[in-house]
């Protein structure tokens, strides 16, 4: 996937405009939309601002493998987890050291 691409998907995944993301970068609303008609590459670091105003990384807008890949993976399925425990933990926050200890017996005899 090409780079504009990338940052058209995100666009319409964050709900911003080209017309946004170009107010954003301080650039002119024509010139983001003859880059993408173009789909010619950006200046590093007009593809930097690019990737910084979407709250991503430039090697997924490059379509490049990240180094930290796994690490990603790792926290976003930390963040699944916990969405899907919030309230348990919650819960387990007002216990005392004792009733923890007994709840991770407890939950520890179950996963035999």
């Amino acid at each position: 996937m090409s780079f504009w691409k990338n940052v058209i998907k995100e666009l319409e995944y964050r709900g911003i405009s080209r017309k946004e993301l170009a107010f954003s970068l301080g650039m002119n609303n024509m010139t983001i939309h003859k880059a993408i008609e173009r789909d010619s590459m950006p200046a590093a670091d007009t593809a930097l601002r690019i990737a910084k105003t979407l709250g991503v990384s430039l090697e997924y807008l490059l379509d490049m493998p990240s180094e930290s890949a796994s690490e990603n993976c790792d926290n976003e399925k930390a963040i699944a987890l916990y969405k899907k425990y919030s309230t348990v933990l919650e819960s387990l926050e007002t216990l005392s050291q004792r009733e923890i200890s007994a709840v991770s017996q407890l939950v520890a005899a179950l996963s035999l």
